[in-house]
């Protein structure tokens, strides 16, 4: 029978930099996915650091992973592509600027330097923004990096210290023994481990039903693209109608976001990734906030799933029973987050406990939401959040 001292669910961002910190620890580490490395999600991000001005909660914890990204690429000894030029989010729309006003009032809870300006001051940041822009919120922190090359970086820094990842080894089951996690059952048999994280997006909810767990979220399938290389625009990460938008190293323009297809999740199946024609409606918001890419060409297009919260704000939890499991939804935060959150986990992993700041962002802030809540919400397979 195989043994670790932790085994953690899906090789994703957040699982790779928790098994990265638990075997620099000096831990036995497994990763198990049910498909390939870094396959879902974390490929699929945009790449950005936020501050999480919009969630104040999770404030505190963003700001850790702020400082540990700047060593990254060092300390993986692999390029992310991090760069620190500030964010943006720029509002197009009357309803869009009178959004942001109101959202100012949270970034102001965090300590951390936002502005609110005009949309003269935006487009003085960003030239190539649409002469419409009526005003923002700026920081000259945060920053963004590749998903991709980043994903990989923790990976291969996993690997380098003997770690091992099982591709296509989905779990079908968790293990326990008097009131403590025992393991995993896969289609191969059992895996042990005294210790267990589950990074396994929305796929989290299925695994611990079982268990009589309730772990609310609700995977969420989003579209994006780049376009060809293109001269240098912007330095920033920039939010604005509803898309996440960055220029690559390269000169791509790399943006996601519009409206969100609610699906549903079991324990191994692949959630269904097609680009549908709502990438047309992405194209129209890019171009209303840069008219000058009207005419920039698409290199590629592709779709991802995300887990979503119902506060949308990131959840640890490391549970009493079974003792010895933690899990954690990002609730699409995770790239940015994931130094700060694999650090976390890697500690209460390993040690029971944490000094990080994640007491806000336990289950028990659920613990008044009704079980039918998706349905309530209309957050249904099929259903779309625009």
């Amino acid at each position: 029978m195989e043994s670790f001292d932790l085994i953690v669910v899906g090789a994703g961002i957040v699982g790779l930099s928790t098994t990265w910190r638990a075997r620099k620890a000096g831990a036995r580490v497994l990763v198990l996915d049910k498909g390939p490395t870094a396959y879902e999600a974390s490929s699929r991000a945009t790449g950005f650091l936020s501050l999480r001005g919009e969630t104040p909660d999770e404030s505190r914890l963003a700001q850790v992973a702020e400082k540990l990204w700047d060593t990254l690429d060092d300390d993986l000894g692999y390029p992310t592509e991090w760069t620190q030029k500030g964010r943006l989010w720029a509002a197009v729309t009357p309803r869009e600027h009178e959004e942001l006003k109101q959202s100012y009032l949270g970034f102001q809870k965090t300590g951390i330097p936002f502005e609110l300006i005009d949309g003269q001051a935006c487009r003085d940041l960003v030239p190539a923004l649409s002469p419409e822009t009526l005003g923002g919120i700026y920081t000259s922190r945060a920053g963004h990096a590749n998903p991709q090359r980043t994903s990989h970086a923790f990976a291969w820094a996993f690997r380098d210290l003997g770690g091992e990842i099982r591709e296509y080894a989905p779990v079908l089951e968790i293990l326990t023994e008097s009131g403590k996690v025992k393991g995993v059952r896969t289609a191969q048999g059992e895996i042990h481990a005294g210790a267990m994280v589950l990074s396994a997006a929305a796929h989290n909810a299925a695994l611990l039903a079982p268990l009589g767990i309730d772990f609310p979220v609700a995977p969420v399938r989003l579209e994006a693209f780049v376009t060809a290389p293109l001269p240098p625009l912007f330095d920033q990460a920039i939010v604005a109608h509803g898309l996440a938008i960055r220029q690559t190293l390269r000169g791509n323009i790399h943006v996601n976001g519009g409206p969100h297809e609610w699906l549903d999740a079991g324990t191994a199946n692949d959630m269904p990734k097609p680009t549908t024609p709502i990438v047309r409606n992405i194209a129209r918001r890019l171009f209303e906030v840069f008219p000058s890419l009207r005419n920039a060409q698409m290199l590629r297009s592709w779709a991802g799933i995300i887990d979503v919260t119902p506060d949308q704000i990131t959840t640890i939890h490391p549970f009493d029973t079974p003792a010895g499991l933690i899990a954690c939804a990002s609730a699409g935060h995770g790239f940015g987050m994931s130094p700060a959150l694999g650090l976390a986990l890697s500690d209460l992993a390993l040690n029971g406990q944490t000094d990080l700041p994640i007491t806000d962002l336990t289950l028990a802030r659920f613990a008044a939401l009704p079980k039918d809540w998706r349905r309530v919400w209309n957050w249904q397979p099929g259903s779309y959040n625009t």
